[in-house]
């Protein structure tokens, strides 16, 4: 053996360090959809990607703030899409176009889908692109109602209508995926929607 060769190192491999976040989202969000959020834990997480607890508490600082990173991020995604529908003259248009999106997004990620979906205790807060994605659905409603479009006065109630009707729609086909549903069901559904919650003109 050559004395000015440097030593061959054994044992396993180092984990990369840059690679530390992504992985441990990864091992958040299988352990969150297999067992909910009491199923989380920094021992557990640190199990699941390999890397060690104090790797996890340095980057997200604990549970919570683990838990809440992994939600912003995968929130900001339908929050972008969201953003990313031309906003026209016509609300209820948009608001359509909003919905079709994430039911389209939702049927082609359902793994993200049950993510987003996954309970949270009441006294938890939404991050923030949860936040700002229901926010842009609601302004849409605001609209409609400030135009005399909507056929209800309370938004809220517009707003659950709406999201009961897309949960509903999209969980039919996440839960049961082996369920028959019409190609057109998507539409059909938000038709019913624009019946229920909008006024329209009267015919001459």
């Amino acid at each position: 053996m050559d004395p000015t060769s440097p030593p061959t190192l054994t044992g396993p491999p180092r984990r990369r360090v840059s690679a530390a976040p992504v992985e441990i989202l990864k091992a958040t969000e299988a352990l969150l959809l297999e067992a909910g959020e009491e199923g989380v834990s920094i021992r557990k997480v640190s199990e699941r990607c390999g890397y060690s607890a104090p790797t996890i508490y340095h980057h997200f600082g604990d549970k919570k703030g683990l838990i809440d990173s992994l939600l912003e991020e995968r929130f900001r995604v339908v929050h972008q899409l969201m953003m990313d529908i031309p906003r026209g003259p016509d609300a209820a248009l948009h608001l359509r176009e909003m919905a079709r999106a994430f039911i389209r997004f939702s049927l082609e990620n359902p793994s993200h889908y049950r993510l987003l979906t996954t309970p949270r205790p009441e006294s938890e807060p939404d991050v923030p692109s949860a936040t700002a994605a229901r926010d842009l659905v609601r302004v849409a409603l605001e609209e409609l109602a400030r135009e005399g479009t909507l056929a209800t006065s309370d938004t809220e109630a517009a707003f659950q209508v709406l999201w009961a009707v897309v949960h509903g729609l999209i969980s039919l086909q996440v839960i049961r995926p082996n369920t028959r549903v019409a190609g057109d069901l998507a539409d059909l559904a938000l038709d019913m929607v624009e019946k229920g919650l909008l006024r329209r003109p009267r015919e001459s």
